[in-house]
C-alpha cells in the first residue's frame, strides 16, 4: 500500500491509496504517544429509530475479535502501561489508545483488530450496560438537564437527540441494524488515524498502511441541511432537591467564520471564576456552587448555553441576574481589560492543551475532519488576537435576543413558574 503525503507545521498528512488519512506528530522529545481511529459519524446521522446505535457500536468494537477477547483485547494494551478507550459525539466516534512510545506499534495493532474484525460479541449483555447508562444519565439532573434543553432545541433533528440514544430506541436495535450502519458509514474516506507523541513516523505510517490498507474503498457523505433551532420555555418536575436551569441561544457550526467571536463571547459570560455570571451568581450573591457557560459547535449547527444549579427558592433570582449579566453584554460594549483578560485565558486553553499527547492527537484529528486540513495553532491564536469589543457587542445583540432564547428548568415539584425572558 503506498501513500502521498505532504508536510503541515510539525505534522504530516498522508492519504492511503484507498482513501483513509493518516495524520502524524512526531514528539520525539516525549516518552509517550496516543493514537486514535476516527470515524466521522455520530449521533446526529442516525435516523430516529437508530438513535444510540454510534454509542453501541463503539461498545460492542471492544467485546472481542476474531483472534483476541475483550479481555486479551484490553490486556495487550495495559500489560504494556497503556489505555485503551474510546467516545462518540454527536459528529464522530473515536477509538484510542495512550501508551509509552515505545508500544505504539502495539496500540495501532489493536486498535486495527477492533475496527476490522469486531464480533460484536455480548450483543444482549451489551445492551443491558447500555440501557443501565442511560437510567444513570437520567439520574444526575446536571447531565439530564443538558439532554432534555438539546432536544427542545432541536426538537426536530436527530442532533437533538441523546447520543447514547433513548431506552425505546436501545431496547428495539439489532444486531442487523448496528452491521448495517458500520458497513455505511466505516469507509476508508470516513476514517482518519492520527498519531501524536514519540514514535518512528516511517515505521508508524508503514504499519498504518499495512493494517488499514486492505479496507476496500468507499464514502459516505454528511447530510445536508441545518436543524432549525426551537426557542421557548419548559418546565419539568423531577424528584429532586434543587433547580436545574438552562437556557440556551443558537451558536455557530464549526465552519462559522466568527467561531472565535462566539468563544470570546461564551467565556465572557460563563468561562471561569473572572466570567461575569461567576461573580455575580456565586460570588457576590452566594446562590449557586455550580454556574457556567458553554458553547457547542457541530457539522451544521450550534448553540451557545448556560446552566446553574441552585435552590428552589432562589430560582427567581438567579434567573433575572443571570439575563441581566447577558442584557449587559448585548447593551455595553466590554471593557478592553475584560476583553485582553478573556483574550489571554482563550489562547491559554488552547496552548496549554497542546502539552497532552491525547490532546495533539484529538487537535488533529478534529481540524482535519471538519476542515480538511490541520489548522495551524498559529491561526488559532490569530483568531483569537483579532477579536474586538465591538465584533463581541454585535453578536450579542445579533443572538441574545428573547424570540431566539430556549429555557429550561428541570425541578422538584410544586416549583415556581417561569415568566417570560427578560431580554
Amino acid at each position: 500500500m503506498s501513500a502521498s503525503s505532504i508536510a503541515v507545521d510539525t505534522s504530516s498528512i498522508h492519504k492511503l491509496d484507498n482513501g483513509l488519512t493518516v495524520l502524524l506528530e512526531p514528539l520525539p522529545y516525549l516518552r509517550t504517544a496516543a493514537a486514535g481511529v476516527w470515524i466521522a459519524t455520530g449521533s446526529a446521522n442516525e435516523r430516529p429509530e437508530q438513535a444510540g446505535v454510534s454509542h453501541f457500536l463503539e461498545h460492542l468494537f471492544f467485546k472481542g475479535t476474531s483472534k483476541r477477547t475483550a479481555r486479551q483485547l484490553m490486556e495487550a494494551i495495559e500489560s504494556k502501561g497503556g489505555h485503551l478507550n474510546a467516545f462518540t459525539s454527536r459528529d464522530y466516534t473515536c477509538l484510542y489508545a495512550k501508551m509509552l512510545g515505545e508500544h505504539v506499534d502495539t496500540s495501532i495493532e489493536i486498535l486495527g483488530d477492533v475496527v476490522k474484525d469486531s464480533q460484536y460479541f455480548d450483543f444482549e449483555k451489551e445492551r443491558n450496560v447500555i440501557l443501565e447508562e442511560i437510567a444513570s444519565t437520567e439520574d444526575v439532573p446536571e447531565d439530564h438537564v443538558h439532554d432534555l434543553l438539546t432536544r427542545n432545541c432541536w426538537p426536530d433533528h436527530p442532533l437533538g437527540m441523546p447520543i447514547a440514544g433513548t431506552k425505546e430506541t436501545m431496547t428495539a436495535v439489532t444486531v442487523d441494524d448496528v452491521r448495517a450502519y458500520f458497513q455505511h458509514w466505516y469507509r476508508p474516506e470516513n476514517l482518519t488515524v492520527s498519531v501524536a507523541g514519540c514514535f518512528d513516523e516511517a515505521a508508524v505510517l508503514e504499519q498504518i498502511a499495512a493494517e488499514f490498507g486492505s479496507l476496500p474503498p468507499g464514502h459516505a457523505a454528511q447530510p445536508d441541511g441545518a436543524p432549525a433551532f426551537a426557542p421557548g420555555v419548559a418546565q419539568i418536575e423531577s424528584d429532586i432537591s434543587q433547580d436545574h436551569l438552562c437556557f440556551a441561544f443558537p451558536g455557530p457550526s464549526v465552519f462559522d467564520e466568527r467561531r472565535y467571536v462566539y468563544n470570546m463571547l461564551s467565556n465572557a459570560l460563563g468561562g471561569g471564576p473572572t466570567s461575569r455570571l461567576f461573580e455575580t451568581i456565586r460570588e457576590q450573591e452566594g446562590l449557586a456552587y455550580s454556574i457556567y457557560s458553554y458553547h457547542a459547535g457541530h457539522w451544521r449547527a450550534g448553540m451557545m448555553g448556560v446552566y446553574a444549579a441552585i435552590a428552589p427558592e432562589n430560582l427567581h433570582k438567579t434567573f433575572d441576574l443571570s439575563f441581566a449579566e447577558v442584557r449587559k453584554l448585548r447593551d455595553e460594549a466590554m471593557p478592553q481589560q475584560e476583553l485582553e483578560l478573556n483574550r489571554e485565558q482563550l489562547k491559554g486553553s488552547v496552548l496549554m492543551t497542546l502539552e497532552s499527547t491525547f490532546n495533539r492527537m484529538t487537535r488533529m484529528a478534529k481540524s482535519y475532519m471538519y476542515h480538511g486540513r490541520i489548522v495551524p495553532v498559529d491561526e488559532i491564536i490569530a483568531g483569537v488576537e483579532a477579536v474586538t469589543a465591538e465584533q463581541v457587542q454585535h453578536l450579542a445583540r445579533e443572538r441574545y435576543t428573547p424570540e431566539q432564547c430556549a429555557l429550561l428548568v428541570l425541578g422538584p415539584k410544586n416549583g415556581a413558574a417561569l415568566g417570560d425572558v427578560p431580554l
